[in-house]
């Protein structure tokens, strides 16, 4: 059997491989994906299905939001993965589904399109690109490596629902 420090090693390599893929290709080996899954089920102590159904479902709205938005927009029904949205984006999330609380997998979700967004604004500023398209999974796979190996130093099982409320209430009543 593997170790926790090998699985978390080869975890890092597949985020940084997926990273590298969908900066230089603009895709992902599908490959990727199924063991992208392997990897953060076996470093999740906290696993449960409905959880992982709950992250599913919000990943289902937000798409069906996505779709909505966007068919309203340009006046016929849109698929979002034809101009908006990768596969690997999409799947990239569907891995995480089997990761996170649900609270921390919409704070992950949030946060990350949050600095996804801000560090792409300052590129198309600074950079000024004619053609550019957001690497997304790449990018929010760099968001999940810092989170991890910050949760990794600091002995926090980010994935955990009980991680985000036991930090906000401890740091309230000390403060």
């Amino acid at each position: 059997m593997l170790s926790l420090i090998s699985i978390r090693a080869i975890l890092g390599l597949i985020l940084i491989g997926m990273g590298i893929q969908d900066f230089k290709f603009r895709a992902i080996s599908w490959y990727l994906f199924p063991l992208l899954t392997g990897c953060l089920l076996l470093i999740n102590p906290s696993f449960s299905i409905n959880a992982c159904l709950i992250n599913l479902g919000f990943i289902a709205f937000v798409f069906v939001l996505l779709t909505g938005w966007f068919s309203l927009r340009e006046g016929s029904m849109v698929n979002l993965t034809q101009r908006h949205l990768g596969i690997g984006d999409i799947l990239f999330l569907l891995c995480l589904a089997f990761f996170f609380s649900p609270v921390n997998f919409f704070l992950f979700y949030l946060s990350s399109l949050l600095l996804v967004a801000i560090g792409t604004g300052l590129y198309l500023i600074l950079a000024k690109p004619e053609n550019f398209s957001i690497p997304l999974a790449g990018l929010q796979g760099l968001v999940l490596i810092v989170m991890l190996t910050a949760g990794w130093i600091w002995n926090i099982d980010i994935s955990n629902t009980d991680f985000l409320p036991d930090f906000l209430f401890n740091a309230y009543e000390r403060g």
